[in-house]
């Protein structure tokens, strides 16, 4: 999976952002706000990870977190990016 060309994301004031900028912005209206845990993902999504790699990466970073959770977290992350058309 992988975050399509044409949106880029910023830190501003304290929170991250993403808007489509080109010909993307022309359908793709608005912009998205993440938590630490979007923007993670997010950056992790450009790179093209899959899910299982999403998975270990964010057990690994972000100690403490219980595996099913985590995995339902990237599900609901993943569902609502390729609802709104972001991924690939």
């Amino acid at each position: 999976m992988k975050i399509k060309k044409g949106f880029i994301l910023r830190d501003v004031g304290g929170k991250t952002y993403v808007v489509a900028v080109g010909e993307l912005s022309k359908t793709f209206n608005g912009m998205v706000t993440l938590n630490e845990t979007g923007k993670f993902l997010w950056q992790e999504l450009e790179k093209g990870a899959t899910k299982e790699e999403l998975l270990v990466k964010m057990l690994s970073e972000f100690e403490g977190a219980e595996e099913e959770t985590v995995k339902q977290d990237i599900d609901m992350f993943i569902s609502k990016l390729e609802k709104d058309k972001v991924l690939e």
